[in-house]
């Protein structure tokens, strides 16, 4: 046979199928098939998925023929020690490509060579493994081990140490992971928010059901983009008690996009004050006086980014002494990583929104001071001095027994609004400051207080305010107290008048029907008969003035008259009929729609006078160039029934409008009236507890509104 020819085999001694398949089920060397995953533009390969695994393969990776997963997620550092791209390089150039590296993970520790060719839409691989090392490799090894493991027990104290932070600070923190927003941190800040309710391990949409919705969509939009958010004031409901009965507080706070080494977004850490006593002080100014303003430095909590992350450790090498570089690179990695976390602290202490310091030993010497807490003292220097040399003024004062009652027993103490005196800067005069704050023990390794931690927040303008509202309010209650009086002083007056009036007038109309008999006859004088007639027509004015004047007091008088529950329709068509005579003489058109609220409760007799008082003046002030048309609507809300009266008469201008429910005064003189009316309806509606208001148009028409409440 010529020495160029293959070798073959007789055609009828063995198929190439049941070759193949003895070699790869009897062969020593691993044997593997893979086909390539691509991304979704099928141009670059993502992973690798299995096809075939032979015998000796599956006994080396202790894996089945065909593994479910993929290359990637059975061996992750397939990647950092250059595997996977051995593999994209072999199947995209079709050359054979060789590869030598060390794997120590999921109980495998040995050294691997293998071989890749690309077969036709396949990738077959062979490989073997080899545990051989010298004894010089294995103490440099084990030396990188000992260093990495230290590195590790630096990382974990450091962590330790800043979760310890976390837990013992006076604000709410908690750390949602993930796009579901599972709780992985909570303070007890946070969990008091809710009582015993369990947190940890919870999507926030199952542990706060009550939250779900606009606050689910800021975390959402927070975990996306990355970008921080800043709640001012928010109003917020917290079952603390979780009975069911939820109480209303308001809270500054922030949600801050925490990223891992990589820098992506993995959660969102919450950082929350409750402010809900300053915003009820300064709704309660609001209240009494519009006019005055409540001014109180909101604490704006400004916290960076928490980062959890891992390196990965073990990265496997081509050789023994890239190993051993691979585990000098982990050790620092560590290192560096200890560092950060400091530096992460620090910064955390240096932006966060409170007063913060640290004392140390039992003359509470400033260690930390951040720029918050040097700001109250922007005068002095506190850094290595004692707090009693820093600040002499709490020297022999109830503020000195307080820090070093909790040095001695580790009780932490907190002070709400306490008053303090400290020299203002400049001219050294004493004034008065108030302030929120909390002493805590900081303990070392061994569990001894080797100092406090104080968080501080100044509290003077809010109490300052609060003070200044309560002057406000009993100086309103005085002057309410006085208006009272002169009101009742103005009713009585009134009462009295016209009841003591009213037999003068009808002695005056007495003697003018005596008069009458010894007057002259109209032929005798023609003059007689017309002053007497203007003498009677203003004693019948003079009587009814007075007649006005005893209703205007009944107002007052009157006791509350019984509500019941009333059909609006029925009680417009019984005013409707009262005024037939003026409907039918003006072809008035009365329209009704009260389908979408028909009945509430009131009193009925005075809910009539109202109806007819608006209708009959609707019809009455009609523009004499048109038909009147009133419409009559009614509508609910809640709390409130509203009763609509549109007409299209004269109108009024805004001159007009502002002296329509004066006492007496008449804006239309061509027509009978004694301008009484509006304005005892609007003394019934506002005596109930509503209010009527005016939208008019002159040679357009008026809207009456009438807003009543419902009981």
């Amino acid at each position: 046979m010529p020495a160029s020819a293959a070798p073959r085999l007789p055609v009828d001694s063995i198929s190439s199928t049941g070759l193949l398949q003895t070699l790869l089920a009897t062969a020593v060397v691993a044997v593997a098939v893979l086909r390539p995953l691509y991304e979704d533009s099928e141009a670059t390969i993502r992973d690798f998925a299995w096809v075939y695994l032979n015998p000796a393969g599956q006994q080396q990776l202790q894996q089945l023929e065909c593994p479910t997963a993929s290359l990637l997620t059975l061996f992750p550092t397939a990647k950092t020690d250059g595997l996977f791209a051995t593999c994209c390089q072999a199947f995209t150039t079709g050359e054979a490509q060789r590869h030598q590296t060390y794997y120590q993970a999921d109980g495998l520790a040995s050294y691997f060579v293998l071989a890749a060719q690309r077969c036709e839409n396949a990738l077959v691989i062979n490989f073997t493994q080899s545990n051989e090392r010298s004894p010089a490799a294995e103490e440099a090894l084990g030396e990188r081990q000992a260093r990495a493991e230290d590195a590790e027990a630096a990382a974990s104290r450091q962590r330790q140490e800043l979760t310890a932070l976390f837990q013992q600070a006076p604000a709410s923190i908690a750390h949602l992971s993930g796009p579901t927003h599972v709780f992985t941190l909570v303070n007890p800040g946070y969990q008091q928010l809710v009582g015993d309710r369990p947190l940890l391990g919870l999507p926030l949409a199952s542990a706060f059901p009550e939250f779900v919705g606009p606050s689910i969509a800021l975390l959402d939009q927070v975990y996306q983009t990355g970008e921080p958010y800043y709640g001012h004031e928010v109003p917020a409901d917290y079952d603390r008690t979780n009975s069911g009965r939820a109480e209303r507080a308001y809270v500054n706070f922030i949600y801050q996009a925490t990223r891992d080494a990589a820098g992506t977004v993995t959660g969102v850490l919450l950082f929350a004050y409750d402010v809900t006593e300053q915003v009820v002080a300064r709704q309660q100014v609001q209240t009494l006086n519009e006019e005055l303003a409540a001014s109180n430095e909101e604490l704006r909590a400004n916290n960076d980014e928490y980062l959890k992350s891992n390196a990965s450790l073990g990265q496997a090498q081509q050789e023994l002494r890239q190993l051993n570089h691979d585990l000098e690179g982990l050790v620092q990695a560590r290192t560096q990583q200890v560092t950060q976390y400091s530096a992460r602290l620090t910064r955390l202490l240096a932006e966060a929104p409170a007063a913060i310091c640290m004392v140390d030993g039992p003359e509470l010497v400033f260690e930390l001071v951040n720029p918050g807490y040097q700001q109250l003292f922007p005068d002095r220097e506190l850094l290595g001095k004692s707090v009693f040399d820093a600040l002499p003024e709490i020297v022999g004062g109830p503020v000195e027994d307080m820090l070093r009652g909790v040095y001695q027993t580790g009780t932490t103490f907190e002070g709400r609004e306490v008053l303090m005196q400290f020299a203002r800067p400049g001219d050294g005069q004493l004034v008065d400051r108030y302030f929120n704050f909390i002493y805590q023990a900081r303990y070392d390794e061994a569990g001894e207080i080797d100092g406090l931690v104080v968080f501080a927040f100044e509290v003077s303008e809010q109490v300052q305010s609060r003070q200044h509202t309560q002057r406000l309010h009993d100086e309103m209650q005085a002057t309410n107290t006085q208006l009272r009086r002169t009101n009742a002083d103005l009713d009585t007056f009134v009462y009295t008048a016209s009841h003591d009036l009213k037999a003068p007038i009808a002695n005056i109309e007495g003697l003018l029907d005596v008069l009458l008999e010894y007057l002259p006859t109209q032929e005798q004088e023609p003059m007689v008969p017309r002053l007497v007639g203007m003498m009677q027509a203003a004693i019948a004015r003079f009587q009814q003035t007075v007649g006005h004047l005893t209703d205007v007091s009944h107002l007052q008088q009157v006791p509350d008259q019984p509500q019941e529950d009333i059909d609006l329709s029925s009680l417009i068509e019984g005013v409707r009929l009262d005024l037939v005579p003026l409907v039918e003489s003006t072809q008035a058109h009365l329209l009704v729609e009260v389908a979408e609220c028909p009945r509430l409760r009131f009193a009925t007799k005075t809910l009539r006078s109202i109806v007819y008082n608006l209708l009959s003046n609707a019809i009455k002030y009609r523009a004499p160039q048109r038909a009147p048309v009133v419409q009559v609507r009614s509508r609910c809300s809640a709390a409130h029934f509203v009763l609509e009266v549109q007409d299209n008469g004269l109108g009024l201008s805004e001159e007009q409008q502002a002296k329509l429910f004066t006492l007496f005064k008449r804006l239309h003189t061509h027509v009978e009236g004694s301008g009484v009316g509006l304005y005892m309806i609007k003394r019934l509606i506002e005596n109930a507890g509503g209010t009527i208001t005016v939208h008019s148009q002159l040679e357009v028409g008026s809207t009456f509104i009438v807003t009543l409440p419902r009981t």
